[in-house]
């Protein structure tokens, strides 16, 4: 018997219908270990050496999984992608006294299809320490960050809300945007253009700097000053001609892309779209985020729009490599009801449009010339353009909502268009918006966070009160005085700059191009001088007598 481990009940449920006899698939319900609730559980004058126990209420799930592993043959890891499936699986594994006597395959799953299955199980590989490395670096700075900062934050502020590192970087930066807002100072422009008239048809012309961008000016007299001129002048056509402008396909959707997508068109919060996924994947319908793709989902993509809109729309060199996509292309988002549907249309049409030749406009263009008399022109000029569709393209598959477009009539070189009226823009410079969910899961993204950190972090704001509203989030008192005593008591440590630092160190370590204690040792020679306790940290009572195995470098107490 050959044993599966793999993180929820439904997917051992596809595994094993896949699979068949002589397979045991067993869910292991996420990490099975971790750092002690009630002690530190980190030695940091010993290397940084972790105590794990027993996660709270799986003792029996353990005790099971260790039988499993007894009875097997060989273990097949089928947990999720990425350094926490990666680690997910290595904790069961190093519970087990019988492991080491077992060979232990990795496997990474795309997708739940039988095909997708299939495949993986055909080309396992081993279990990639690296990544066990780098979840455990990053669990240790984690620990030691939130056990000393939440220590210090219920002994002056009174607070009792266990708020992580990731939250402590997110609170930071709504605070730095608020602030923004607050400092904003508004500025008012003026963009003038001209409305002109040939053949009985209207059509604007854009008044344009020396580098071809539509003219803003700071001084309201110069202004009325050029709008003087612009009435009593004469214009004529120095050039005029026409063109096809490409609008290349969009990217494939990322999860963060989705999450962004999803909150503009359908104002789904990110907690929900995590969720949708997450049903769709296990239902075999979307393959798992942001992993690499097989090749052959491109080649499917790529035949489906020859055989339903035929060749002249198919990019035929288009391979899309990472991201989110259908399983399988033929399912067409119609199939599903509710909200799960919406978000599959958009994986799914998304990821059609990115194998999709570009789409095209016919553009129609003039440059014309302004003087007191013609031939004498002022130091400016105004270009007319107007875009007309001329191909479809990709957004056959993915359309883009109607807007009127400005009509341009048949202008030749020399022509003397009417002149109708000068109309002049007050522009005032706005304050940079208030982060929605979805803006804030995007900067989280920025700086190192997978989206599920980053939609914890946001979550975990809420709940402790620190943050309120839905469409443009906004700091509480609570939250004001959270910020600021982190800002004055921890500014560099919970700054967005040394968050993205440290996850960039440890994607180092997953890749083998730093090692854990390397980062570590620099990481508390920075700043452990303001972390370390101030009194000896009780050590976490053994939950288990399993004894760990040497499937390591990470150590164990």
């Amino acid at each position: 018997m050959k044993l599966v481990l793999v993180h929820t009940p439904a997917q051992a449920k596809t595994l094993t219908d896949a699979l068949g006899d002589g397979w045991r698939v067993e869910p292991v319900y996420g990490m099975v270990r971790d750092l002690p609730a009630k002690a530190l559980g980190v030695d940091v004058d010993d290397d940084f050496r972790p105590t794990l126990t027993i996660a709270p209420g799986k003792t029996n799930l353990v005790r099971r999984l260790m039988k499993a592993i007894r009875e097997c043959e060989a273990v097949y890891a089928a947990t999720p992608p990425g350094i926490d499936g990666e680690t997910m699986a290595w904790h069961v594994l190093a519970l087990s006294p019988d492991a080491k006597e077992k060979s232990v395959y990795r496997v990474v799953l795309s997708a739940l299809t039988p095909d997708s299955i299939r495949t993986a199980f055909d080309s396992p590989r081993p279990l990639d320490m690296r990544q066990v490395e780098a979840h455990m670096t990053r669990r240790i700075v984690e620990r030691l960050v939130n056990w000393s900062i939440i220590a210090q934050a219920r002994k002056s502020l009174g607070e009792k809300s266990a708020l992580t590192w990731d939250g402590m970087v997110a609170l930071r930066l709504l605070a730095e945007r608020e602030a923004a807002v607050v400092a904003h100072i508004p500025v008012t422009s003026w963009r003038p253009s001209v409305t002109l008239e040939h053949d009985g048809v209207p059509f604007t012309a854009q008044v344009m700097n020396k580098v071809g961008a539509p003219l803003t000016m700071r001084n309201e007299e110069q202004v009325r000053q050029l709008e003087t001129l612009l009435t009593h002048g004469r214009y004529w056509v120095d050039k005029a001609g026409q063109g096809t402008k490409p609008h290349p396909a969009p990217a494939p959707l990322t999860l963060h892309a989705l999450i962004d997508v999803a909150d503009r068109e359908l104002k789904l919060m990110p907690e929900h779209v995590l969720s949708l996924v997450g049903t769709l994947y296990e239902a075999g319908w979307v393959t798992y985020p942001d992993v690499e793709l097989p090749g052959s989902l491109s080649e499917a993509a790529r035949g489906y729009i020859r055989r339903e809109y035929g060749t002249d729309y198919l990019n035929a060199e288009a391979v899309v490599t990472v991201g989110i996509a259908p399983a399988d292309v033929n399912h067409l988002p119609e199939a599903l009801p509710g909200d799960g549907a919406a978000i599959y249309g958009l994986i799914w049409k998304h990821f059609i449009a990115a194998h999709t030749t570009p789409a095209q406009e016919r553009v129609n263009g003039a440059r014309i010339l302004v003087g007191a008399t013609v031939g004498k022109p002022y130091p400016l000029e105004l270009r007319a353009t107007a875009a007309q569709p001329y191909f479809d393209g990709w957004r056959r598959v993915l359309p883009i909502p109607h807007t009127d477009e400005p009509t341009l009539p048949h202008l030749t070189e020399g022509e003397a268009p009417r002149f109708v009226q000068v109309a002049v823009e007050t522009i005032t410079n706005e304050p940079p918006p208030r982060f929605t969910r979805a803006a804030l899961v995007g900067a989280l993204t920025e700086i190192g966070l997978t989206v599920d950190e980053a939609v914890g972090a946001i979550e975990m704001l809420f709940t402790a009160e620190y943050v309120s509203g839905d469409d443009a989030l906004a700091l509480t008192e609570r939250g004001r005085a959270m910020s600021a005593w982190l800002t004055e008591t921890f500014g560099e440590l919970t700054s967005s700059t040394v968050a993205a630092e440290l996850r960039s160190d440890i994607a180092r370590v997953a890749s083998g191009e730093r090692e854990r204690l390397d980062v570590l040792r620099a990481f508390w020679s920075r700043f452990g001088a303001a972390l370390r306790p101030a009194s000896p940290v009780a050590q976490a009572e053994p939950v288990s007598t399993h004894k760990p195995i040497v499937l390591r470098p990470v150590e164990e107490v």
